[in-house]
């Protein structure tokens, strides 16, 4: 173990490099090593499954009308676009995808991905980083903290977002029941992701509609939350609440890596200001699908020494480009 601890350093220093100097000796370590990852990947989490949640949070910043079809990323996904809204007032985003990379039929589920910055009001939001009370999160302790802009963004987003998700649930149970009369589903997994805002977006909305699922009894429980650079955005007491209670079901994980510049720059300022990881962070490759043991530690997006300067470097994670673009 201490053997592959210490070739994930070396791979992933060389990425760093990669990214600055070109492809050849990134491409030469991952092929020499391949076998060494494999190994050192966490088992509870399939790379092939967060790629296409990456894929997803990458399809969420392309219109559902004119432009998502055309993507190259739309194919080969097998996800299936129900709905996208988008809240007028702070701007945030987000889609509704069916998930039909599902062998088992009788287990229908839904990608709830939230979309990341592309707009003046967007970069506001991001920067109104101010820990105010969580009181838009029902349910959250009245000594928990969340960053204000984060929480407007996220509150405004789920008036648009859960209308949309009931209506795709409903139709889920109607046709089940229509395909299979008297087939009981326990519950219909959905899992919300993001990437930057949207990773903030996509973590305070699966909360929200956590606490709706769990009051109404219904059976739309959140599987999973898997975010992609995502920003921290509450302090401790939050935190613990959404880890211990409302998300309490649920896997929360966070890919990062050290070459990303909103983290690494940041990072310093979130540390002082209070702000705290929630759920389990993995470090990861921006350009391959490469997931790092989860041992690996966190500290590699504060080393000093390391500048990470290049923003296009936040856009990408496990070889998919996430953000706006002209197709």
């Amino acid at each position: 173990d201490k053997l592959i601890t210490t070739m994930s350093k070396l791979v992933f220093h060389k990425s760093r490099i990669r990214s600055r100097n070109g492809f050849l000796l990134q491409w030469s370590f991952l092929i020499t090593f391949e076998f060494i990852f494999k190994k050192s990947t966490v088992a509870a989490y399939s790379v092939a499954q967060l790629q296409r949640l990456a894929t997803a949070s990458s399809l969420s910043y392309l219109d559902i009308t004119t432009k998502m079809e055309k993507s190259p990323y739309f194919a080969q996904s097998n996800f299936s676009p129900l709905s996208q809204v988008v809240d007028p007032a702070t701007e945030s985003g987000a889609t509704i995808f069916l998930d039909q990379n599902d062998d088992d039929e009788s287990a229908p589920s839904l990608v709830v991905a939230c979309r990341g910055s592309v707009n003046l009001k967007n970069f506001a939001t991001n920067l109104n980083f101010k820990l105010v009370p969580s009181n838009k999160l029902p349910g959250s302790p009245q000594n928990g903290n969340v960053h204000n802009g984060f929480q407007q963004a996220a509150s405004g987003l789920w008036e648009y977002l859960a209308p949309e998700l009931d209506a795709a649930l409903r139709k889920m149970l109607e046709s089940r029941e229509k395909n299979k009369p008297g087939t009981k589903i326990a519950h219909i997994p959905i899992t919300f992701t993001g990437h930057s805002l949207g990773a903030a977006t996509a973590l305070l909305c699966a909360v929200l509609h956590a606490q709706r699922s769990e009051e109404d009894q219904v059976p739309q429980r959140v599987s999973d939350v898997t975010t992609f650079g995502g920003p921290l955005l509450c302090d401790a007491t939050l935190a613990e609440y959404i880890t211990e209670q409302a998300l309490r079901h649920c896997k929360i994980t966070h890919l990062v890596h050290s070459a990303d510049p909103v983290l690494a720059n940041n990072k310093p300022l979130w540390d002082q200001l209070g702000f705290v990881n929630t759920g389990t962070e993995l470090q990861c490759d921006p350009y391959s699908t490469t997931v790092y043991n989860k041992s690996e530690p966190s500290s590699l997006l504060s080393d000093g020494k390391k500048v990470a300067w290049n923003i296009l470097d936040h856009c990408n994670y496990l070889g998919v480009f996430m953000g706006p673009r002209l197709i």
